[in-house]
């Protein structure tokens, strides 16, 4: 709780006297400072047939076109609000020639933003060469549910080896963009021109994406992944004999459902997959996260309990009203650490606490989240026989490689699989960046790129085994 990220948006300018809904009309940048965070936003104002409407990106938090509501203009004062996960987020500022500042608030927590214009004689002009490859946007269907997803394939026609990419835990475009940085396009722009054709796709309900449950646990999402398969086995592009996975994060723990029941896959490559029980690996990134960011030994202390009562209820279905109780100790605990600035942040204590008891038990209550605490992704890995690469991030806070690696390969050897490469790489974190600490609070800070040499460790594996 010392650095709360929340997801919100900007403003709208008019001006005072001749200041009127056009004069607004293009691309603002600034940010919004709470609880001595500051996150960056750009707000963009289109005034059309004598309406104004405004969308806002966030780049650190990979969010782009959210839509802007009760955007009005009077005089110098301009308001809008934005629906959001943690509540509704209100900007109300003025508006003083080029520059809008006013005041933030947020599930009873406040703070500042402001945006200055940008002028289209500051904005340098963008040109992208052509990618030395074909893409193609290509919808696949399963069931009730639409996939919008990307194929790339090599210049030069034939029959080629290819890449399912699976995107890590939480709703993810097909780019899988996290903080503006987009590493499943990387790897697409790395592989396809050295001949293997990848297929990446938008998450139920992101972008092109639609249908399917909300919270799809990664049971419900590896469906959809062998639709992915099949689509590409259905492809005269594609050879049907090397189509293999590579999924982060969470998407690891898909690819390895997948494999252990399909033949059919080639190869399975690992980036940060977790191969421990749900519940070891939450204790685990709670403990490291927490002592980096300085929490206490009596908030971790009481996190850990509570992943055992969130283990009991999702096995057993009882205790939630334990957890509820105990979800607002922890609340209230949290609060009584934070700093000064943070604590003068928060208008209402009493509304704050109860808005995260209410979006906390929705999380812990949500069929994803009790689906993931139980798992035991090595069960599927028991059962891989196709050659796998796991790559693990010496930083890695949320997926600790030395526990995971040792996991990863007991079970190839239980499942005797005499193919598999397990690598940890140095300096990397979650996300295979160059990091210092590994802590996600640093992901939005760090180059838009992985670490040296990532995306070749890769390439030169899946060359090795396939034509």
């Amino acid at each position: 709780m010392r650095t709360i990220i929340i997801s919100l948006i900007l403003c709208l300018l008019f001006t005072i006297q001749i200041y009127s809904r056009s004069t607004i009309d293009g691309k603002w940048e600034g940010a919004i400072d709470i609880m001595g965070t500051e996150l960056v936003i750009i707000v963009n104002f289109i005034y059309e047939d004598e309406t104004l409407t405004a969308t806002i990106d966030i780049p650190q938090q990979g969010a782009s076109n959210l839509p802007l509501t009760n955007v009005s203009i009077e005089n110098d004062s301009v308001y809008f609000e934005l629906p959001a996960g943690p509540g509704l987020a209100v900007f109300d500022g003025k508006l003083e020639y080029d520059k809008i500042t006013g005041k933030f608030t947020q599930a009873g927590i406040t703070g500042t933003f402001y945006l200055n214009r940008t002028r289209v004689e500051d904005v340098e002009p963008v040109v992208e060469e052509p990618p030395p490859y074909r893409e193609e946007n290509v919808y696949i269907y399963n069931e009730q549910i639409k996939l919008g997803c990307t194929l790339t394939l090599p210049l030069v026609e034939g029959s080629y080896p290819a890449v399912v990419l699976i995107t890590g835990s939480g709703a993810q475009d097909r780019d899988e963009t996290i903080f503006g940085f987009k590493p499943f396009r990387i790897l697409a722009d790395h592989f396809t021109p050295h001949g293997i054709a990848v297929l990446r796709c938008d998450d139920r309900g992101i972008g092109e994406s639609i249908g399917g449950l909300t919270a799809p646990t990664s049971k419900d999402l590896a469906v959809d992944v062998v639709a992915m398969v099949e689509f590409l086995m259905e492809s005269g592009d594609i050879r049907n004999d090397q189509i293999g996975l590579c999924g982060h994060s969470e998407g690891s723990i898909i690819a390895a459902m997948i494999a252990a029941e399909n033949e059919d896959i080639a190869f399975v490559i690992s980036m940060a997959g977790s191969t421990v029980p749900g519940i070891d690996i939450l204790k685990a990134q709670a403990t490291l996260i927490f002592e980096i960011e300085g929490m206490s030994e009596e908030i971790t202390r009481k996190q850990l309990k509570l992943f055992d009562l969130v283990y009991y209820a999702a096995k057993t279905g009882e205790g939630w009203d334990e957890i509820e109780a105990f979800v607002r100790e922890l609340s209230l605990l949290s609060i009584e650490e934070m700093t000064g600035e943070q604590k003068n942040a928060i208008e209402d204590i009493d509304r704050f606490v109860e808005q995260q008891i209410i979006s906390g038990m929705a999380g812990l209550k949500s069929k994803w989240y009790q689906f993931f605490i139980i798992h035991d992704p090595s069960q599927d890995w028991k059962k891989v026989t196709q050659p796998v690469l796991g790559l693990f991030g010496e930083l890695d806070l949320q997926v600790p490689p030395e526990m995971n690696k040792n996991a990863l390969r007991e079970a190839l050897e239980y499942a005797g699989n005499t193919d598999y490469t397990l690598k940890i790489i140095h300096q990397a974190n979650h996300l295979f960046q160059k990091a210092k600490t590994g802590s996600p609070t640093e992901y939005a800070q760090l180059e838009k790129e992985f670490i040296d040499g990532f995306p070749d460790i890769i390439l030169e594996w899946i060359k090795e085994r396939v034509e």
